[in-house]
């Protein structure tokens, strides 16, 4: 699903009288993430970004460009993504004393981080550049709108008969969307002792499963996994797991 950028608008104003100034002044040029919508279902998120720049003292003209860049968890650092619009010097006609551009872009899929980039510039009435500046704006977060299955508890109680052990496992779905059914695992000092099935989960929802087998040793290790036939497209599947040791007999 590409990147459509939707609205782009351009405001401005008369000339403005201003003092002389070596440095940029912050007041000249900023930039700011003015909404970020995240996805819901196939649809994808979107963000609008504004950038805002000033005239300053002799300078004849003013121009920005937009830089759109995406950082996901798979990368440590913020790279460009090409999109319509982008990558073009922008401004208004000469004379013009204040310059806002807004865009914003739909599609964006998740999981992301989406931010700009803007480079500012002032030209002389040659053309020249006289000043220059570069501003990052804040980030529009795409979290991942997949389901994930997560293990927080794990315990033993007493079976229904001498030997006996009913192993608890508490499931909870941590994801932002509905995981179907699916099923859980318990493995009790490295022998399966078999599989329980899971309801489907709303986010945030969690449900208790349980399995009799043979009474586990003190020490031994238990381990419980939620979607063990790997029927959830999950966000993460490494949390899948709880291991514990069984505890010493009670009384």
């Amino acid at each position: 699903m590409p990147l459509r950028i939707v609205m782009s608008t351009v405001l401005v104003a008369l000339v403005l009288p201003g003092a002389a100034s070596a440095a940029v002044p912050k007041y000249a040029r900023g930039v700011a993430l003015t909404a970020c919508e995240r996805g819901a279902g196939d649809q994808g998120g979107a963000a609008v970004f504004e950038a805002r720049m000033r005239s300053l003292p002799r300078t004849a003209r003013m121009q920005l460009r937009y830089t759109l860049q995406v950082r996901t968890p798979d990368r440590n650092r913020y790279v460009a993504l090409a999109a319509p619009g982008f990558g073009t010097w922008l401004g208004p006609s000469a004379g013009t004393a204040r310059y806002v551009y807004t865009k914003r872009v739909e599609n964006l899929l998740a999981p992301g981080s989406y931010r700009v980039k803007v480079r500012f510039r002032w030209l002389s009435a040659s053309g020249a550049i006289v000043r220059r500046a570069k501003v990052i704006s804040a980030a529009c977060r795409q979290p991942d709108p997949r389901p994930n299955l997560t293990v927080p508890s794990l315990g033993v109680q007493a079976g229904s008969a001498a030997g006996r052990d009913r192993y608890v496992a508490f499931v909870r779905n941590t994801g932002r969307s509905t995981a179907g059914p699916s099923s859980l695992e318990l493995t009790v000092a490295g022998t399966l002792l078999g599989s329980v099935p899971v309801d489907g989960l709303a986010p945030g929802e969690g449900m208790l499963v349980s399995l009799e087998g043979p009474a586990c040793s003190t020490g031994d290790a238990i381990e419980a996994e939620a979607d063990a036939d790997e029927a959830v497209d999950e966000r993460n599947e490494e949390d899948n797991r709880l291991s514990r040791a069984c505890p010493p007999p009670s009384g």
